[in-house]
């Protein structure tokens, strides 16, 4: 079985762009200004980066740079894809509406890093040449995220 690697970018693009989507309305319901709102914002100007990065390897590297031998691991990244936290469309804004309070915007952000990594971990199993570098940057900035998030929990 096999999976492109611009289907893998479309997936890698949405999860991006819905973290970058929870980040702006995290910070936007929180009326002060303060480390927090100043870390979802820088959070989600990295998220804009993340995509810029994947827009990038979809149209520097050719299509197959990904490769998934076996039907168990295309059915495991599927599996993480749609069990990722913002693996479907629209889910960051959509459980952004949910939010009360900014401790529980940032529980959900150290899942959704988290689940990045693991996310993108796996894909880089299966990258071929060039785009392994890439991906491993993104896991690399993905667990700086992580680590940031952690200071304030």
């Amino acid at each position: 079985m096999y999976y492109s690697g611009q289907e893998i970018i479309d997936i890698a693009v949405r999860i991006e762009e819905n973290g970058n989507d929870f980040y702006n309305a995290a910070a936007g319901m929180i009326k002060e200004n303060n480390d927090i709102k100043g870390l979802f914002l820088d959070l989600a100007e990295k998220e804009l980066h993340h995509i810029a990065i994947f827009q990038k390897l979809a149209e520097k590297f050719d299509t197959e740079s990904f490769d998934f031998a076996t039907e168990d691991a295309t059915d495991y990244i599927s599996h993480m894809a749609e069990s990722h936290i913002f693996g479907k469309p629209d889910s960051g804004k959509n459980l952004a509406k949910t939010l009360k309070i900014p401790k529980e915007a940032l529980k959900i952000a150290f899942k959704f890093e988290n689940e990045s990594v693991d996310f993108y971990t796996q894909l880089l199993k299966s990258a071929r040449h060039d785009s392994r570098k890439l991906v491993q940057m993104i896991i690399d900035e993905e667990k700086e995220h992580a680590a940031e998030i952690r200071k304030f929990l």
